[in-house]
């Protein structure tokens, strides 16, 4: 607790709203990096807090995906679930989602969520930092503040590839590597270095937006759709 309190420093006060918000949730996915499970689990509830909605767009971010009723989608590090819930409202009840992720307390929180809402079109991963283990092609792979984390991120997402439709898509949010946390802790990833490692593990950029003050947002498909 005392290290992790030490990482976070409290913002100045001339910043706005999205950027406290922004650190506050890196905050939190530092915890759940640090800390034992249990105050992972907090970390975690804090960052599916509805005030996050006001710097991470959500529902800007799911318009910009298009996603059809009836998808199978995979939320690719899905945490507590931020996104799951806005994925599985887009893919209605004919649709899918995945949620994908290797810690055992992040499905933990998913799967209490999904009782307490009364969905059933999610489905909860326990996924290896290696292979995402989905059980079908998807048509659409989505993930958040998860790309930095990854190590080799070439040869996963080369692989990663055949969990795919003819046709499928990655959408990769995270966040711009300035300032504390994405900068000098590395809890970010230029939008330049994404692109040349999604074309080397033979994807091509199809849509760029900027939607997201501190994130950058691609989508991309396989060179040979």
């Amino acid at each position: 607790m005392h290290i992790a309190a030490q990482a976070c420093p409290v913002p100045e006060k001339t910043r706005g709203a999205r950027s406290v918000g922004s650190i506050l949730s890196s905050c939190a996915l530092l915890l759940v990096l640090l800390l034992p499970s249990a105050c992972a689990g907090l970390a975690y509830q804090h960052m599916n807090d509805p005030s996050r909605d006001e710097w991470q767009k959500p529902r800007e971010v799911i318009a910009a995906l298009a996603i059809k009723p009836g998808s199978r989608v995979a939320d690719l590090g899905a945490g507590g679930g931020y996104f799951t819930w806005h994925l599985a409202e887009a893919v209605s009840l004919q649709g899918r989602v995945y949620a994908v992720d290797i810690d055992e307390t992040a499905l933990g929180i998913i799967q209490k969520e999904m009782k307490s809402r009364g969905i059933t079109t999610v489905v909860p991963i326990h996924a290896e930092s290696h292979d995402a283990k989905l059980t079908e092609p998807v048509d659409l792979i989505f993930t958040c503040d998860t790309y930095h984390h990854m190590e080799d991120r070439v040869t996963y997402f080369r692989l990663l590839a055949r969990y795919l439709k003819p046709g499928g898509r990655v959408a990769i949010l995270d966040f711009h590597p300035h300032g504390f946390f994405s900068g000098l802790l590395g809890h970010g990833t230029a939008k330049e270095d994404v692109r040349r490692e999604m074309e080397a593990a033979g994807y091509r950029l199809v849509s760029d937006y900027n939607l997201v003050d501190t994130q950058h947002f691609q989508i991309f498909t396989r060179k040979d759709s």
